[in-house]
């Protein structure tokens, strides 16, 4: 069972020891996506942080939502920083924990489709302007001449 150590309102990944396989898949979650913990055998809901705006990496944390944001903040509140907190990963099969491991199967389409797409691209590089070839004169000759 991990350990977090409670230095803010956010759960910060650098923060979980003990279990370096949670603090992975912790941190490969994708940015808004929700997650349930077990933090001091209560059982919440967790939102990965939004990547960095200046950036784009992402934020290597989690903010506590609902019922556990409460418990989280007077949890911070009360220890100064000093608290220590057991946490573990919930699987849940109604709402299955969603990382990187969990890719969503690739529907492939049929061999008629397949063909008609290429054939479609293939005949795109026709579509469009074309030049004949005839030279456009000077940039000056473009505008008329009405003092612009």
């Amino acid at each position: 069972m991990a350990q977090v150590q409670v230095r803010d309102f956010a759960l910060w990944i650098k923060h979980i020891h003990g279990d370096e396989v949670l603090a992975a898949k912790l941190d490969r979650l994708r940015p808004d996506e929700v997650v349930r913990l077990k933090v001091d055998g209560r059982v919440g809901a967790w939102r990965k942080m939004s990547a960095y705006k200046s950036s784009g990496r992402p934020t290597p944390g989690l903010s506590p939502l609902g019922e556990m944001r409460a418990y989280w903040k007077e949890l911070f509140r009360q220890s100064k920083g000093d608290a220590v907190a057991t946490i573990e990963l919930v699987a849940d099969e109604a709402a299955p924990v969603a990382g990187n491991d969990a890719v969503p199967a690739i529907e492939w389409p049929d061999e008629a489709n397949r063909v008609a797409a290429l054939a479609a691209l293939r005949d795109f590089r026709n579509a469009g302007y074309r030049s004949d070839g005839t030279p456009y004169g000077k940039r000056d000759d473009w505008y008329a001449e009405d003092g612009r």
